[in-house]
């Protein structure tokens, strides 16, 4: 395994994870969020457990990019990235936002939108992954 392509593809993976869920929920949702406030801890609570989602994304991350570079096969760069970003997407998008769905009273809309902002996260983040990945004599 090449470890300098690991390194970098979990610095990269990292970053997109930790941005997108920022923009994804920090940004897009915030509204909504806040008009469901009594399912959700104050937000100086969070802020105080902030470590934890940090240190959760990058557990997420390396064994993301510890399954991608187990798995690269001898295709384009891009169509394994979205394959990827499917798996990924299956694995722990869809997993998580439907389960989150059943066990609170979350308004569907809500349940919905959380899907979709995770699903653009776990595409990015395998993209990325794939990018860091691809042979250097192929061509982007």
């Amino acid at each position: 395994m090449d470890t300098k392509k690991l390194i970098i593809a979990i610095l990269a993976g990292f970053a997109v994870q930790m941005g997108g869920n920022f923009l994804v929920h920090s940004v897009w949702l915030k509204d909504e969020y806040v008009s469901t406030a009594q399912l959700w801890r104050m937000p100086d609570e969070i802020t105080s457990r902030i470590w934890a989602i940090a240190i959760a994304a990058l557990v997420y991350v390396i064994g993301a990019a510890l399954i991608y570079a187990k798995g690269i096969e001898d295709k384009p760069w891009l169509m394994q990235g979205l394959r990827f970003g499917i798996l990924l997407t299956m694995i722990q998008a869809f997993y998580s936002n439907v389960i989150m769905w059943v066990v609170m009273p979350l308004p569907h809309e809500l349940s919905v939108k959380m899907l979709i902002g995770d699903t653009v996260v776990s595409f990015l983040l395998a993209l990325v992954l794939a990018a860091v990945y691809r042979p250097q004599f192929e061509e982007a």
